[in-house]
């Protein structure tokens, strides 16, 4: 399963993201402006529950106050590189 997962923190300092690289199953994340304060990509491939027990950690982070997982339609992403050929 593979999703993409928008966190809100109680303070939005731009620094979420580093707290969320280290945790199991996250492929990318950045800090972002808006309603959410950070997108996490995350995958796994052990199924449903151990995708939900990543996004209850995400949860649990400090200053986390809501996360919502996007789960793809279609598996498969891979992320485009942004460097100069």
């Amino acid at each position: 399963m593979t999703a993409y997962v928008l966190v809100q923190t109680a303070r939005q300092d731009g620094r979420i993201a580093n707290l969320l690289r280290p945790l199991p199953g996250i492929v990318f994340t950045e800090d972002v402006r808006g309603p959410y304060d950070a997108l996490a990509l995350v995958r796994s491939d052990a199924g449903g529950d151990a995708f939900e027990s990543i996004v209850d950690q995400i949860r649990r982070l400090p200053g986390v106050i809501h996360a919502l997982a996007a789960p793809l339609v279609r598996e498969g992403v891979d992320l485009v590189s942004t460097t100069a050929a």
